[in-house]
């Protein structure tokens, strides 16, 4: 016997909300294999761009001629039921252009990802990065909150987005870092056109760098072939000392409190992610920045 359906029902068990009785009697029904089908289909589907229309013709066209290939008993589908299909068609259509991967880091976390055109990504602690999925290698645009490294493969343009500006790239090996209030980017092979909100286009070659920090630009240059904090070291030149005590902050996933003491100094060092107390003597001391533990997970800096 015909199974009737509401108008919702097949919505919500494409969003897995029937109930288990009403699953149950879905999958018992001549009617399941058809709409599971539609859905495999499209899954698989080859979208043209943006014609929605084309690929559902395509799509209702092969899964009719297979039905009559293995169905033994000739069935004759209610007009209703082809509506009901092409609405599937559309709604997961507009899901599959509209997906997003999303990627992120915790404190004192690093990740790598592959992306779909195999261009590799490090993600950086306390970092975020989002790409469209759909045609990737013709829009090759990702958005990014926090740090990376980029180890990216030739193709259409590659472009960085992040809220302090914009880098775009052919091929080639680089680092993005935007935080608040400050955006850097390093170039270890190729060239990379670094674009930063309202300032003019800067184009980077190998062993180039250029940081933005309040109104000022710096570029000057590096000797190593890799991101230092792969390397489980993080490395600075001639950057604002706050930004130093966050990126502090951020790989051994501490508190630090009386950030309002610090003085609108500037620091060149380094310091690695497998001691603290050795990495608080690097900064603090040569700073002259004094400071005591509260615990093992908060420090805190005096007034100096």
């Amino acid at each position: 016997m015909k199974q009737q359906y509401d108008d919702t029902y097949l919505a919500r068990w494409a969003a897995d909300e029937l109930s288990e009785q009403e699953l149950k009697d879905f999958k018992a029904s001549d009617d399941y294999m058809y709409y599971k089908q539609i859905v495999d289909e499209l899954e698989d589907a080859k979208f043209p761009e943006y014609d929605l229309d084309y690929n559902f013709e395509a799509t209702i066209q092969k899964i009719e001629k297979q039905h009559k290939e293995t169905k033994k008993v000739k069935r004759l589908w209610p007009v209703w039921t082809s509506a009901i299909a092409a609405c599937l068609i559309v709604c997961f259509g507009l899901l599959f252009f509209l997906k997003e991967s999303t990627y992120s880091t915790q404190l004192a976390q690093q990740l790598q990802i592959e992306l779909p055109d195999q261009s590799e990504v490090n993600l950086n602690s306390d970092s975020e990065l989002t790409y469209k999925t759909f045609r990737w290698n013709q829009n090759r645009e990702l958005n990014l909150k926090g740090e990376a490294s980029f180890k990216v493969n030739k193709g259409k343009a590659f472009t960085v987005n992040t809220s302090q500006g914009s880098v775009t790239v052919l091929g080639t090996q680089f680092t993005v870092n935007s935080r608040e209030n400050y955006f850097n980017v390093i170039c270890y092979e190729g060239k990379v056109k670094v674009t930063a909100n309202n300032k003019k286009p800067i184009v980077l070659t190998k062993g180039e760098a250029v940081q933005f920090k309040a109104n000022l630009i710096e570029e000057y240059t590096v000797q190593s072939n890799i991101p230092e904090w792969l390397s489980k070291e993080s490395s600075f030149y001639n950057t604002p000392i706050l930004e130093v005590i966050n990126e502090l902050e951020r790989q051994y996933n501490i508190t630090i409190k009386g950030k309002k003491h610090l003085k609108p100094n500037q620091f060149t060092g380094r310091f690695k992610h497998d001691n603290l107390e050795l990495a608080l003597k690097t900064i603090f001391i040569s700073m002259d920045i004094p400071y005591t533990f509260a615990d093992n997970k908060t420090v805190v800096i005096k007034k100096y």
